[in-house]
């Protein structure tokens, strides 16, 4: 390294690399030097789960790609740091050397607790922290049976669920009587543990392993403090983290547990800042001590540390552990906090009582201190803004968890400012805050350049995304057409239409959608934010896009927003088609007479579909053994009276390969009125139309359905039929005529009809000679939200995917 580094960062994980790209975009001719003993880039530890559970390889795990550092002028040292010298600024390395620096970041991470007792150097006791832990734990899956998973936090959590996904018989010990106390209270706690149990978990409260016994060098079973021997093949150890600090102890600088920094992440030593898992910080209303050790609040501190570091950091909004903003599954259930959600003293608000559902708010003489959601987290981040400005909720306490109540229309009216999730600079808070003035004027204009309604052509143009690469993520995304009739969301749910398998992508993220002449982008509540022109984007708002605007979700992945004229000129209508415009097709796009269902690498023949015209079907995009998805679709035709079940097992009547369903995941029945899914009891649920249910749900034709990574299209051409907006949803190739001859027009097949119900449709001798067909009277409600015509039974919008609300 140089004699002296501007910038100087021990430790390079997640934490330590956000620091520096946030130092080198800020401060481009700066000296910056990183220091860790680890020379392997960070990685994605949040996608650690999904390489667990064979969703993702190893390659897409690095965050950055080799040569990061040196690619963005970063002096990178693999050495050991044993000693600071705080007041000649200086840092000691194992082996001898030093480097001088002006300012320091520790960001030196934390390392995975252990048990102490007999047998943990057993092969086949493992810890969860690092890729290499969990390539151990892939070594020995294939000839595990049982496995012994011990923590209480979102880690064990994640690991247990993944790993029953994966058919291994799982014992859970908790150490204490509810799972992740610093955040559940035993009612969510006790949910959770519902979810577990019902999905053939052995969990055991207030049990820790006293012993590991071993055979031949290996695991083979553990004894319990409850005196159990549980016998089992793996010994999973996901007890919590403890900071790397015992080379900062010496120094001067303040340690408990971890370093104590303040609100910008300063420690009590000048010019040295701490951020990441190095951290503890301390509640200002209970004194308690806590190790954050999740992948959001690092990378926020590290960009709050970098821009303190510069000296321009907004400290009105500087990084808040005590509200900070946590969304994540827990065990299938979608959950949500912030604030302080398991405290005693405070006014606890309740909503009414749901299946797998609870929400709760904590007031203190009104104002909001914390929001715990599981199961439902609509709304949550409203709380949080309310949270972060001390709103007075009291008038409204009543109302706050009814169904119908908007709480950020009402902290609309009552003037507070937008939530702002993550830490910014003084620049860009001035910025927002000209911006919020602006707001009460006219709409926002969050790009610059002419809209889309001011075109002279606009008509004859169509927008895409255009997918900015970037060096340091492996991502090829095409371009993306966008569609004036539907809306396009973006996220890593499998179903979505724009799927970006990248860590920091919620799995729904945003949406994109065409209103009143213009493509406007809304932010769905993501953890990482999207962003347009660098300023990120109030979740659940609605903002114009403009020519050339630059979007990016999440932390890295980047597009333009283009308009690419048409030529309409040379475009030509065969004679043999309609000039009526047909409507989208929600299940796939027709090639010479086959169906492609989105997803799918190969069509579907004439032959299959000439069935579906006539019987109700299920399409499948099922997932293979290692999470790839199959070329071909699977076809599943449906019949009245009789029940069709999914899931991994051998006796359902559509068995899936995909490792994240479960064993009898989903029914599909028939009623009276259609056919009806719901679910049987799994881990991950059954989202339809990008909206998970809750109870039986009623199909419509092309409408999307995915259990963990499966996709399904659901197809009933004869109801379909009926919506005047969805004529051409299904067509097949033109009919030949019996001397092999293109026919005239397509032949009319029926429903096939059975028992007493055919008897009764006979129709009489027609007066003309032709068979005469019954038709049903069409029931349609008009989606309000993108015009599209719905059946009157469809609970979803099939434009649009949004609930209908039919009276």
């Amino acid at each position: 390294m140089t004699d002296q580094i501007s910038f100087l960062i021990i430790g390079n994980g997640i934490a330590g690399l956000t620091a520096a790209e946030t130092l080198r975009n800020e401060s481009p001719q700066a000296t910056i030097g990183v220091i860790a003993a680890d020379a392997l880039a960070a990685y994605f530890r949040p996608a650690l789960k999904d390489y667990l559970a064979g969703r993702v390889a190893e390659e897409k795990l690095w965050a950055r790609p080799d040569q990061y550092f040196q690619s963005q002028r970063i002096h990178f040292l693999p050495r050991q740091v044993v000693h600071i010298q705080a007041d000649q600024r200086l840092v000691f390395l194992e082996g001898g050397g030093q480097v001088k620096y002006e300012k320091l970041l520790l960001a030196s991470g934390a390392q995975p607790a252990r048990l102490k007792c007999p047998g943990v150097d057993l092969a086949g006791v493992a810890t969860l922290r690092t890729v290499e832990d969990y390539r151990e734990v892939l070594e020995r899956l294939p000839s595990a049976r049982r496995v012994v998973v011990c923590g209480s936090g979102t880690l064990a959590l994640e690991t247990v669920e993944t790993l029953r996904h994966r058919g291994l018989q799982i014992s859970h010990l908790i150490r204490k009587h509810t799972l992740w106390s610093e955040v559940l209270d035993a009612t969510a706690s006790d949910l959770v543990i519902q979810e577990e149990r019902r999905a053939g978990v052995d969990v055991q409260l207030e049990t820790e392993i006293q012993e590991i016994i071993g055979s031949r060098g290996a695991v083979s079973a553990v004894k319990t403090t409850t005196g159990e021997r549980i016998p089992c093949d793996l010994v999973l150890i996901a007890i919590g983290i403890e900071p790397n600090v015992d080379f900062v102890r010496s120094s001067g600088i303040t340690c408990r547990r971890g370093v104590l920094v303040d609100a910008n992440m300063r420690t009590n030593i000048a010019n040295i800042y701490a951020a990441g898992d190095t951290v503890e910080t301390v509640s200002a209303t209970t004194g308690r001590g806590r190790v954050i050790g999740q992948w959001y609040p690092a990378i926020q501190q590290a960009r709050a540390a970098a821009y303190s570091m510069l000296g321009i950091l907004d400290t009105t909004q500087a990084f808040q552990a005590e509200t900070f903003y946590n969304a994540t599954f827990l065990y299938g259930l979608p959950f949500a906090s912030a604030g302080l959600t398991n405290v005693k003293g405070y006014r606890e608000l309740v909503a009414d009582p749901k299946p797998r559902s609870y929400r709760k708010v904590l007031l203190c003489d009104g104002i909001p201190v914390g929001i715990l959601a599981l199961g439902d987290r609509k709304h949550t981040l409203a709380f949080k803004r309310a949270i972060d400005y001390k709103v007075n909720l009291e008038p409204v306490a009543a109302r706050l968890l009814q169904e119908g109540f908007d709480l950020a229309a009402y902290l609309d009216q009552q003037g507070v400012p937008p939530l702002q999730l993550g830490v910014q600079t003084v620049s860009a808070a001035a910025a927002r805050k000209n911006i919020a003035v602006q707001d009460k004027v006219h709409t926002v204009q969050a790009g610059e350049g002419p809209m889309l309604d001011e075109l002279s052509a606009s008509k004859r143009t169509e927008a895409l995304l255009v997918h900015v690469a970037d060096s340091r993520i492996p991502l090829h995304i095409a371009e993306t057409p966008l569609s004036r009739d539907k809306i396009l969301t973006v996220g890593r749910q499998p179903g979505v239409h724009l799927v970006i398998n990248e860590g920091s992508i919620s799995r729904h993220h945003a949406e994109i959608a065409y209103r009143n002449g213009q493509y406007v982008l809304k932010d769905l509540e993501s953890l990482n934010g999207t962003f347009l022109n660098g300023q990120r984007l109030d979740a659940g708002r609605e903002y114009p896009l403009s020519i050339n605007n630059k979007l990016r979700f999440g932390n890295v992945v980047t597009f333009n927003f283009f308009l690419r004229p048409l030529d309409f000129d040379n475009l030509t209508t065969p004679a043999t088609k309609s000039q009526t415009p047909a409507a989208p097709n929600p299940a796939g796009r027709e090639l010479d007479g086959n169906l492609l269902p989105a997803g799918a690498a190969r069509p579907l023949p004439p032959a299959v579909i000439n069935a579906l015209k006539v019987t109700p079907a299920l399409i499948i995009l099922s997932v293979g053994a290692k999470g790839e998805r199959k070329p071909s679709p699977q076809v599943h035709l449906l019949q009245d009276g009789r029940a069709a079940t999914i899931g991994r097992d051998a006796n359902n009547s559509i068995v899936l390969t995909d490792m994240v369903a479960s064993r009898r995941h989903a029914e599909v029945y028939s009623a009276p009125d259609g056919f009806y899914i719901r679910d049987m009891g799994s881990s991950n649920g059954i989202v339809v139309n990008q909206t998970q249910i809750q109870r039986p749900c009623r199909l419509s034709h092309g409408d999307h359905i995915t259990l963990g990574n499966t996709l399904i299209f659901f197809v009933d051409v004869q109801s379909g039929q009926e919506n005047t907006s969805r004529l051409q949803s299904m067509r097949v190739a033109p009919v030949r005529s019996r001397n092999g001859q293109p026919g005239s027009s397509p032949v009319a097949i029926q429903p096939p009809l059975t028992g007493a119900e055919t008897r009764a449709r006979i129709p009489a001798a027609p007066f003309n000679g032709q068979a005469q067909t019954e038709k049903r009277p069409a029931q349609v409600v008009t989606c309000p939200k993108c015009g599209v015509v719905n059946m009157a039974v469809a609970r979803f919008c099939a434009g649009c995917s949004s609930l209908l609300s039919v009276s």
